[in-house]
This record gives structure tokens, C-alpha cells and sequence, in this order.
């Protein structure tokens, strides 16, 4: 009994030492804040509240979700996916993506296909529809607004050390379309996983899920 004991213990050491290791090395935990316009630019894939893990070692690639410095409030962050990097042309027609001339656009209904969110100037709740994206060897959801919201058309060659970043929300976004492409090296945080939403661990819709 006492030799199980002790080999829990150091079962529970040699675990926690990992963690230690891991969180100082390349993981670190982040609570979603409770700001409007972040809130509706990641729906559906995440929302205010949500507790993420961001890897911080590596470097983002084609179609991953990064977490950046806000380009007019450094105090903030921005979350987009990286659609474009150094020398390719986004073009965004409306609500279709495409790069390098390759559309990169919903090909069917999310579970569920219908969502809401807070509109990010009057704080009133809208409905959205989701639909999944075929996108750097995965896939992710994306959103858009049923109605009222006049989508915007873009082309944009992405230039060196830069990279594109398009919201997950394509209609209530905050991203390349609004401040332009950013800088690579500061875009190196990609989000993963969530551990729990804003209700807790109660939510067993959302606790340890992985973000794609």
C-alpha cells in the first residue's frame, strides 16, 4: 500500500512538472474577453468567456486560427485565420473567398447550421448561419449574417513577412479587410483548444473541444 502510494505521488509529480514545462515553454492559457466586436468577428468558432490554450512555439500556417496584436490598439488582440501569406492574392467577393484563384467557401451546414451573436455596434442579438470550410488540410466553420449586413469586395496581394487574416465571421468582421495584412512575426499564437466557455465546465458542449 505504502509503494502505491509513493508511486502515485510521483505519478502526480512527474504529471504536474510536465504542465509546469509545457505552459512555460509553448502553451498558454487565455480567457476570451467580453468585448463586442472580438465576440461577433469569432463566432461561431469561439465567443466571449471561452478559455483557450495557444500554442507559442511554431509557426501558423495556411488556414490557422492566430491570435495577434491588435493594428490599432496594442493594449488588445485580434483573432483571425491566416488566409493568405507572402506572395499570394486573396480576393473576397462579397462572401467568397478566394486565393490564388482557389475558392475556399462553405460546402455544407454546420451542427447546428444557425446561431446568434451580439451585433457588434448596437449589442443586439442576430441570427447568423454557419456553414464548414474546407481550408489547410482541415476544415472550420464559418460564419455570416442572414440579413442586413452589405458584404465588402477586396484583392489584395499579400506582401513579404506579411500575412492575410480573415475573422471567422465574414459579415461582423475585424480583420486584413478592415486594417490591411500584418506581420508574420507577430502573428505566431495559434489557438487549439478551449477548456471550458463562460458557463463553466457545466457546458459539456464546449469544455475541452478542439478549436479547428
Amino acid at each position: 500500500m505504502q509503494k502505491l502510494g509513493k508511486l502515485l505521488a510521483w505519478t502526480v509529480g512527474i504529471l504536474l512538472a510536465i504542465v509546469v514545462v509545457l505552459r512555460l515553454l509553448v502553451l498558454t492559457a487565455w480567457k476570451v474577453p467580453d468585448d463586442a466586436a472580438l465576440a461577433a468577428s469569432i463566432a461561431p468558432t469561439m465567443s466571449s468567456g471561452d478559455t483557450v490554450l495557444i500554442l507559442t512555439r511554431g509557426t501558423p500556417g495556411f488556414g490557422d486560427l492566430v491570435r495577434c496584436p491588435d493594428p490599432d490598439d496594442a493594449s488588445k488582440f485580434v483573432v483571425g485565420r491566416i488566409v493568405g501569406v507572402e506572395g499570394d492574392v486573396v480576393e473576397i467577393q462579397g462572401r467568397q473567398l478566394s486565393v490564388n484563384g482557389k475558392s475556399y467557401n462553405p460546402g455544407q451546414g454546420c451542427p447546428p447550421r444557425e446561431y446568434t451573436t451580439r451585433h457588434p455596434n448596437t449589442g443586439a442579438e442576430v441570427e447568423l448561419e454557419c456553414g464548414v470550410v474546407q481550408m489547410g488540410g482541415g476544415f472550420h466553420y464559418r460564419g455570416k449574417a442572414k440579413t442586413g449586413v452589405a458584404p465588402v469586395s477586396t484583392r489584395t496581394e499579400v506582401g513579404r513577412g506579411m500575412v492575410f487574416l480573415l475573422s471567422d465571421d465574414i459579415d461582423f468582421h475585424d480583420d486584413s479587410r478592415d486594417f490591411g495584412t500584418v506581420e508574420r512575426s507577430k502573428c505566431g499564437e495559434r489557438i487549439f483548444f478551449r477548456l471550458w466557455s463562460a458557463r463553466g465546465w457545466s457546458d459539456a458542449d464546449a469544455r475541452l473541444s478542439l478549436i479547428r
